[in-house]
């Protein structure tokens, strides 16, 4: 089957459609050095060896939206967003609660070598 090559469709633009290309590309580039440093925190949050990095992993896995996991949570979205990015921890109710949304199972670990399994209940 032969591809067909998509028409270019070109126009003039107004000059108030300039104005607003202009202004969108000067939003973009005044916002661009903020996503790229919280990308960043993103991917060191979620590189944590803790339960956290592990709560976190499972959000970026996850195929629901960020906005529907916090929903389900009961929290705010933006409290997700900090989370994600290592800004705020979460309480453990909260944790709880997203551990649910997600379907995560914590699984126990054995003590280190040298520690009693009391001690290592005590943390």
């Amino acid at each position: 089957m032969e591809m067909r090559q998509p028409r270019r469709i070109t126009r003039q633009l107004s000059p108030a459609d300039e104005h607003r290309l202009k202004d969108n590309r000067q939003q973009i580039a005044d916002e661009l050095p903020d996503l790229i440093t919280r990308d960043q925190m993103r991917d060191d949050a979620s590189e944590e060896a803790t339960l956290s990095g592990d709560l976190r992993r499972a959000v970026h896995a996850s195929d629901v939206s960020l906005s529907r996991i916090a929903a389900e949570a009961g929290i705010p979205n933006l409290l997700l967003d900090e989370f994600l990015t290592g800004e705020r921890t979460l309480r453990s109710d909260v944790m709880d609660r997203l551990a649910t949304v997600l379907d995560y199972e914590l699984e126990p670990q054995p003590p280190a070598a040298g520690e009693t399994e009391s001690s290592s209940e005590a943390r």
